[in-house]
């Protein structure tokens, strides 16, 4: 596969559940999956800002019974720019990267910050060092245990009204500057922000590329989310919002992206398929794997 160092996807199963993730990981690996991202999202591996251990060596005897690497997905709160909030943002991480740890999982994905008002620019530098800073503290942190933590580009949605494109997330890690922290490129993510901010999509993945160290992909046509609809089949029919969608049931242009991306050494990739996807996992990951084939080619 190149530079990819592994492909696989993402867990869906319901929080807490053991059995249910017992059941994935082994689908998973049955249907050719290198890597599995797991959700930490939906694990209580953390109470408090504290690493919950019990839970951890419950989901630990689980993950060591199959044959797959791990990379982990941080909560969807996590956010550096919560001025508020911070010192409980810094904790929470710094537990869910010792949680990472133990389990063996090489990425952390970590969203990136989000601003829910319109800011002056100034204002939006000052927040944006607090992440930097953020990060640069927790690195050290990471790598002792093995951890890279990547950053990940967040779609425009009504949720996330305010956020980093890929300009200002590629910024963002080369300020950091720690072999330690990288960048998460959600492909889809990235699509939709070029398309509401009307910029070039290809040269919005150049400028993230040298930092990557994960990706996420995913299909969708790029549109933001403004038609109102009624469940995940009309939104797929409408083609809008962040789909998480099969390879080939949106229009993101992959042959044409793809090889043109140089991430660093050791990049993997997770197919982050929604749940109601799920029954087309085993097609999925064979398209993953021939897409993971043409980063960098180009």
């Amino acid at each position: 596969m190149g530079l990819i160092a592994g492909v696989g996807l993402s867990t869906e199963s319901a929080a807490g559940d053991i059995d249910g993730l017992d059941r994935e990981l082994a689908r998973f690996a049955e249907i050719g999956c290198e890597i599995a991202e797991l959700s930490f999202q939906n694990m209580f591996l953390v109470a408090g800002g504290r690493l919950n251990l019990a839970e951890l060596r419950r989901v630990e005897a689980v993950t060591r019974r199959h044959k797959l690497r791990y990379t982990a997905h941080g909560p969807l709160a996590t956010n550096f720019m919560d001025e508020a909030h911070l010192e409980l943002h810094r904790r929470v991480c710094a537990a869910m990267i010792e949680a990472a740890g133990a389990l063996g999982a090489t990425r952390l994905v970590v969203h990136g910050g989000v601003w829910h008002a319109p800011l002056a620019e100034a204002e939006i530098r000052r927040l944006a060092r607090l992440e930097v800073e953020s990060l640069a503290g927790l690195a050290e942190h990471a790598a002792r245990h093995g951890v890279t933590i990547a950053l990940e580009n967040l779609p425009p949605l009504p949720s996330l009204p305010h956020t980093h494109d890929a300009f200002a997330l590629a910024a963002q890690v080369a300020a950091v500057n720690h072999p330690a922290v990288g960048a998460t490129l959600d492909i889809g993510h990235a699509y939709m922000q070029a398309t509401v901010r009307q910029q070039d999509f290809a040269a919005t993945l150049a400028a993230l590329s040298p930092h990557i160290v994960h990706i996420h992909l995913q299909d969708m046509f790029g549109r933001p989310d403004t038609v109102r609809t009624w469940g995940k089949a009309e939104k797929l029919a409408y083609g809008t919002g962040d789909l998480h969608a099969p390879p080939g049931w949106g229009d993101t242009p992959f042959e044409r992206l793809l090889p043109a991306l140089r991430p660093r050494e050791g990049t993997t990739m997770i197919m982050e398929l929604a749940g109601h996807y799920m029954h087309h996992a085993a097609e999925a990951v064979v398209e993953t794997k021939r897409l993971a084939g043409l980063v960098g080619t180009g």
